[in-house]
């Protein structure tokens, strides 16, 4: 009996844990926006690769959107407690537009239906990564974010997924181009670790 009970809410758990996640469909073909390289409007047509990443709040932390870099971006994003939720290498877009999935299931979006923020990390290589692409040193790498609130559906317990609003909408309302910029050699980022920690030392002697 004990172990009929102890399925049954196992079983509860499975279901509400499916109805607990979101769906978007990760494109912005309808968009005014895109991914351009190294200015805003110079929409970018080649290989990339592409991180989504998701933080369940109501707005953008600060520091992410018009950050220096790229890097930049990213370090503020991967801070500020985001989680990864796929990664997408080697792929090929044109004008600065990308389609992939049309319904992609959110695992950390909890609950499904409501509105999440997800961080769109690309890069114009074909690594497997953010981090394989900067630590490659490939002098002709470039990396960008961008960070919106989007919509969600929930997943449904049965039957096929809902094809999942477009993160087009999102994009839209942030106003701005993913600007992919030059991407610091590993060398330099690690003596820019260095300096900070020095300076750190010395603030906390003083």
């Amino acid at each position: 009996m004990k172990r009929l009970v102890l399925t049954g809410i196992a079983t509860a758990a499975l279901a509400l844990g499916a109805v607990a996640q979101g769906i978007v469909g990760v494109d912005d073909e309808t968009t005014a926006y895109g991914v351009a390289l190294n200015s805003a409007g110079n929409y970018y047509g080649g290989t990339y690769g592409l991180e989504l990443w998701e933080l369940n709040a109501s707005s953008v932390p600060s520091g992410i959107n018009g950050a220096a870099s790229g890097v930049a971006a990213y370090a503020a994003m991967t801070g500020a407690g985001y989680k990864l939720e796929n990664t997408w290498a080697n792929q090929t877009m044109a004008g600065g537009a990308f389609s992939l999935n049309a319904a992609y299931t959110m695992a950390d979006a909890t609950p499904g239906g409501v509105n999440v923020v997800v961080g769109l990390a690309v890069w114009n290589t074909a690594d497997p990564s953010w981090a394989a692409m900067v630590a490659s040193g490939n002098p002709l790498a470039r990396g960008g974010v961008i960070s919106f609130v989007t919509a969600t559906e929930a997943v449904p317990v049965s039957g096929p997924s809902l094809p999942g609003p477009s993160l087009s909408a999102g994009w839209t309302t942030a106003g701005t181009d993913l600007v992919m910029t030059t991407v610091p050699e590993p060398g330099t980022l690690a003596l820019a670790g260095l300096g900070m920690a020095a300076l750190l030392i010395f603030r906390r002697r003083k």
